[in-house]
């Protein structure tokens, strides 16, 4: 299986699933035996550096933390929580704001009183003209230009405590699969290169079948 071209994939791409699509194991295990640390003497001629194999590995196996179990996809579908591998959060925040102001029917270019008579006829479907109100247009564009810095202020900083909540989560969730990694080398230190890999792949499914089970969860690592 191939790479994603992107410089950020995301576990769909890594997968090559769509959405809506159903996760598929034997994808996660072919790309496991591809860049598995203990395979790298049997796929040193593809020309991929260590580093590289090592990056996409770790990637490959928080991609499936995600896409094998159902509350943490739908969690990221939503909120985008969970990946690892995620560019800067402030421009999905941007990206989010360019849409909205693109939408058909948004206020984002209403200035004047006019501009908001049609909007909201427009809005409520109804062609009942509203009565006229005592203030002039330029009071009211400054007020409307008033709550439109208020209400962008607040998103920036609600921007801004989301990219910290969401490094901190990048953060423990690199911890975790660092300790996990190195619990795993310990207990298949006295195995061969095929056997480790076999071990691991048996761990993963039974961690998979675990986390199903009611009250169930899987560790990552930093437990006794």
């Amino acid at each position: 299986p191939s790479w994603p071209s992107s410089a950020h994939p995301t576990p769909y791409e890594i997968f090559g699933l769509a959405r809506d699509g159903p996760y598929e194991k034997a994808r996660f295990f072919q790309l496991v035996k591809l860049y598995h640390p203990d395979r790298r003497h049997h796929t040193s001629g593809d020309g991929i550096p260590h580093p590289t194999k090592l990056e996409r590995y770790r990637l490959v196996v928080a991609a499936n933390e995600i896409l094998s179990n159902p509350h943490k996809r739908r969690m990221y579908d939503i909120y985008g929580i969970g990946w690892v591998n995620e560019s800067d959060p402030r421009a999905r925040y941007r990206a989010a704001d360019r849409a909205w102001r693109q939408a058909p029917g948004n206020a984002s270019m209403n200035a004047t009183w006019e501009d908001w008579e049609r909007w909201r006829q427009q809005r409520d479907g109804n062609g009942e003209k509203q009565e006229p109100i005592f203030t002039s247009n330029g009071a009211f564009a400054s007020i409307i230009l008033l709550f439109m810095f208020i209400g962008s202020w607040g998103h920036i900083t609600r921007a801004g405590a989301r990219s910290m909540h969401a490094l901190d989560m990048r953060e423990e969730r690199h911890a975790a699969i660092s300790r996990d990694m190195r619990r795993r080398q310990s207990e298949t230190a006295g195995l061969n290169r095929e056997g480790r890999v076999q071990t691991f792949l048996r761990q993963r499914e039974l961690e998979n079948w675990t986390h199903d089970l009611p009250g169930q969860a899987i560790s990552d690592g930093s437990g006794p």
